[in-house]
């Protein structure tokens, strides 16, 4: 499997110690899943049938490609908990199997948002609204389409912390270093943070006139990633400075 080789031939996480070196049974599952949500995004349609259907097949790259980063990003969340942690008790099952399913259940409206984002593009430049009108993407649809994506997005990373979460918990029996444990709290927190950001573009998207664009929100993932990482360690070196300062005798 993928995983297996990628743990074999390269050098990903140099902070950390990869402790799932064997592939589980939970990751074949898992990847197995990833495999038919990504299947479900490029084939999910019937095949093309004429040459404008072909052309239109071909240019529908551009909206999936955007699907495949998301889905990616979530893939490789995923697959670097089980690398570092190999934790797969009872709580990671049902955390998981849940992750799994909105996995599952939110391909095809991912796809059909980025392609009504794409349309919308086109039409604006060329002045064809025809693929956009068989969407039914009128301007409210659109800002209500924009919330689906958020409360799923939000959903995916709140399970995803809570995976991680129980890494920080289960620290001391699965033997993480002091970095270590600073890493994984700065990956809860910027999970914590993406997540805020998602339940931002739901009420933007839901209650205001803004909706549409409330995706532009997804910019701020990037500063969220640096603050978090930030905060998190100054307040992991805090206790250390103030013993060092205080002295022996304090």
């Amino acid at each position: 499997m993928i995983r297996s080789e990628v743990a074999k031939h390269l050098d990903h996480d140099p902070d950390f110690e990869w402790r799932g070196q064997s592939v589980s049974r939970i990751e074949n599952l898992s990847d197995i899943v990833f495999a038919l949500a990504l299947g479900m995004m490029l084939f999910g349609g019937p095949p093309p049938q004429t040459y404008s259907e072909l052309v239109r097949f071909l240019i529908s790259i551009i909206p999936v490609t955007a699907s495949f980063i998301i889905l990616f990003m979530i893939w490789n969340a995923h697959f670097v908990f089980f690398r570092r942690y190999a934790l797969a008790d009872n709580t990671i099952v049902l955390i998981n199997s849940t992750l799994l399913l909105m996995v599952l259940f939110t391909a095809y409206p991912l796809k059909f948002i980025f392609e009504s984002l794409f349309w919308f593009i086109t039409a604006s430049i060329t002045g064809d609204f025809s693929q956009l009108i068989d969407t039914e993407m009128t301007f409210t649809n659109s800002g209500r389409s924009m919330a689906f994506f958020g409360a799923g997005y939000a959903l995916i990373y709140m399970l995803l912390s809570f995976m991680y979460a129980h890494a920080v918990r289960k620290s001391d029996l699965i033997g993480l270093s002091a970095r270590e444990r600073m890493l994984t709290r700065q990956t809860v927190w910027i999970f914590r943070g993406e997540v805020t950001i998602a339940i931002g573009i739901v009420i933007v998207a839901a209650f205001t006139p803004l909706g549409p664009f409330a995706g532009a929100l997804m910019f701020l993932n990037w500063p969220n990633a640096y603050l978090m990482s930030w905060i998190v360690e100054k307040t992991e070196k805090k206790p250390a400075a103030s013993v060092l300062m205080a002295g022996p005798d304090q």
